[in-house]
């Protein structure tokens, strides 16, 4: 991503939900978001605060989120809280949801599944039909007035990127049954989406391919091909009807500003949400992404939010040559950061609810290591000299080829506390790191205590290491290698300075324990016979 003509990695968090409607609210908030060093936030700006009546626009809170941004030095990501947030319609105007007529519900059909966040005795939640062409217009209305807006209100290019709507999907059931879904239902499956899969293939989910092969070669309706009960092509349908609302909102948006676009997903399925419903059906999630992707040309890219302990997993499903890898919501977990633009070419990673940070928390620092590195990490993105990692408790470890050399990485802990039992002597338990939050809405979030980092090749023999807690060993093929010297480094308000000489025993801590550190690691070539 570039920004002002510099190479830019955003870094940071996003807001709650609310935080972003009350300036005042807000007020004490930005200097401790601003000392938790990151260069970027994600807020929302809400439809129903907007356009409480139709055509009647008030942007007032988008100018307070602008001005209290550039006071603090940050970066925005503005959400748009349009038709669609998480699944239901709660951000739409009043004047929207009491019209049914004009702006039609969804319909889940006689027995809609169970779905997660409701309980019993609940009051409903409003979900409107994503296949009312008067929603789209509407909804289209305000975006774009908010497009303008920004153009006119902010030349300075506080605002980077846009999320069009937030989470979008059905749930409680496979696919909307109202009238104007089930027409769609019976008219023939979108041409580009047939054209997507006989010439893309390869880059769909096998299940998904399998069922939807008979469309490549029939004009038939969704209907014909698949009658009722098929949850993959329920969810496909959905999909397609998902991605041309949110990519059409997109589309016209950039008429009026430039700046990149992109939807946000919902995981699925997941455990506990096998099914499309149980999951919102229609979402970008991972196996129809290349739905989203041949219907929503107009978005740059998909993301996923991130809450499930397999992280690694998922920024593999989403990170591709056609999908740049950026991450809007997440866990606070500092080494999953390291691991998004080490591993995956990761271009954005952002916690969700920042505001809550515990001041001098591990994300922060993690923010401050990533970010005083975006011009080396940009470079090794580029060339392909870096490697993420964040290992588990369980692992042994992991390697990591650079040309003809491979790292390996490994616990440090780990392996000192197995050299120091062989001496006899027997460590206690390292203490629990400090919370990372303070009131958070999520409950406790504890400190990644993870061996995470990042390792960049700096030259033939020579090497970045920064994180915590891990070790690492070099090999070559054709010849020994042993480390020359290792230069601590600093991390001070200027960037990394250069610090002691790191030799003896200090060599069994390249990376501290306890903190984010760095070193730079220079390698003795002995050549064999």
């Amino acid at each position: 991503m570039i920004v002002d003509d510099e190479p830019f990695l955003c870094i940071g968090g996003e807001l709650h939900n609310s935080s972003s409607s009350d300036r005042r609210y807000m007020a004490p908030l930005w200097e401790k978001i601003a000392a938790t060093n990151a260069n970027s936030v994600i807020a929302t700006v809400a439809w129903d605060q907007v356009e409480p009546e139709e055509g009647l626009f008030d942007f007032s809170v988008v100018d307070g989120l602008l001005e209290d941004a550039r006071t603090a030095g940050l970066r925005l990501v503005i959400i748009w809280f349009g038709a669609f947030k998480n699944a239901s319609s709660t951000y739409a105007p009043s004047w929207v949801r009491r019209d049914t007529a004009r702006f039609p519900r969804a319909d889940r059909g006689a027995e809609p599944m169970r779905t997660p966040f409701s309980y019993k005795g609940s009051m409903p939640r409003p979900t409107l039909s994503v296949f009312s062409n008067d929603l789209f217009e509407a909804d289209k209305a305000a975006y774009c007035r908010l497009m303008k807006h920004l153009g006119e209100a902010d030349p300075q290019h506080t605002v980077i990127m846009v999320q069009v709507e937030n989470e979008v999907g059905l749930l409680g059931a496979g696919r909307d049954r109202s009238a104007a879904a089930l027409a769609a239902w019976n008219s023939p499956v979108p041409e580009v989406l047939r054209k997507a899969l006989a010439n893309d293939q390869g880059t769909f989910d096998p299940s998904l391919a399998d069922v939807l092969r008979p469309i490549v070669t029939s004009e038939a309706s969704w209907e014909a091909h698949f009658g009722d009960g098929n949850p993959v092509a329920d969810e496909v349908f959905m999909a397609c009807a998902f991605a041309g609302y949110v990519g059409g909102l997109a589309a016209a948006g950039k008429e009026i500003l430039g700046i990149p676009a992109y939807a946000n997903a919902w995981l699925g399925p997941q455990p506990g949400q096998e099914l499309p419903g149980n999951y919102p059906s229609g979402g970008p999630t991972a196996r129809v992404l290349p739905v989203w992707q041949a219907v929503a040309p107009s978005l740059d890219f998909l993301a996923p939010d991130i809450y499930v302990p397999n992280s690694a997993d998922i920024m593999e499903q989403y990170a591709s040559p056609g999908n740049p890898l950026f991450i809007p919501e997440a866990r606070f977990r500092a080494g999953d950061a390291f691991l998004a633009v080490g591993r995956f070419g990761g271009f954005g990673y952002h916690v969700f609810g920042l505001e809550d940070a515990r001041p001098g928390n591990q994300y922060g620092e993690a923010c401050r290591a990533i970010l005083s590195l975006t011009r080396d990490i940009v470079d090794a993105q580029r060339d392909g000299g870096i490697f993420g990692f964040a290992l588990e408790q369980d692992d042994d470890g992991v390697d990591a080829g650079f040309g003809g050399i491979t790292v390996s990485i490994r616990n440090a802990a780990k392996l000192y506390t197995a050299m120091l039992l062989d001496a006899g002597v027997v460590l206690p338990p390292p203490p629990e790191l400090p919370g990372e939050t303070e009131g958070a809405a999520h409950g406790h979030t504890p400190g990644d205590n993870r061996p995470f980092g990042l390792v960049i090749q700096l030259g033939p023999l020579e090497f970045l290491v920064v994180g915590q807690g891990a070790l690492f060993d070099f090999h070559q093929a054709d010849s020994a290698l042993e480390v020359d010297s290792v230069l601590e480094l600093r991390l001070t308000p200027e960037g990394w300075e250069e610090g002691r000489l790191l030799n003896g025993d200090e060599r069994l801590q390249v990376l501290q324990s306890d903190r984010i550190s760095a070193s730079r690691i220079r390698l003795l070539s002995i050549g064999q016979d």
